[in-house]
């Protein structure tokens, strides 16, 4: 057999006439050339999960902490699959905090699916991963010094008591 090495490719050539060309590029023994590991596979995006952005994304746009407790009967699987958050913010900036933290959800791929003002609540509605997130923002009568906020996921599974459900759905 007779070979020649020009730059990083060699080429043998057999009795045969046959030729072989090899890039010098992953040849044995050419560690440096071995594929990167996989990245690690998307984590569940569970009720954790989710809880956990809500409020990381709502405090970061200025709402105060909110109530992470969920009204309504105490017993059921349904409580497994609900990432509730309501909170009380300051009247002047409760619009702004509100809105700047469905910018920060979208900004973190949740996707509006609805958004509407009806008398004096404004709706949006967002998805991601299996989840709706019913963002919900009331202005109220004007008066007072407190404007309340509430952020519920649910996931798309999930199979809530009726009355449960109706305080999540959205009304269009």
């Amino acid at each position: 057999m007779r070979g020649t090495r020009r730059g990083t490719a060699a080429v043998a050539v057999t009795a045969a006439g046959l030729m072989t060309l090899t890039a010098g590029c992953g040849l044995v023994g050419d560690a440096g050339s071995a594929p990167a590991p996989s990245p690690d596979p998307t984590p569940p995006f569970t009720a954790q999960t989710v809880a956990d952005e809500i409020a990381g994304f709502a405090r970061a746009a200025g709402l105060p902490d909110g109530d992470t407790s969920e009204p309504g009967p105490a017993q059921g699987d349904w409580r497994a699959c609900v990432a509730p958050w309501t909170g009380e913010a300051p009247t002047a900036g409760a619009a702004g905090a509100f809105d700047a933290t469905v910018t920060r959800l979208r900004q973190h791929d949740w996707e509006i699916v609805s958004s509407h003002t009806e008398q004096d609540i404004t709706y949006r509605t967002l998805s991601k991963r299996g989840w709706m997130l019913y963002a919900r923002y009331y202005d109220g009568d004007g008066s007072g010094t407190a404007r309340t906020v509430s952020l519920n996921a649910v996931e798309d599974s999930c199979r809530l008591p009726g009355r449960i459900r109706a305080d999540y759905e959205d009304p269009v």
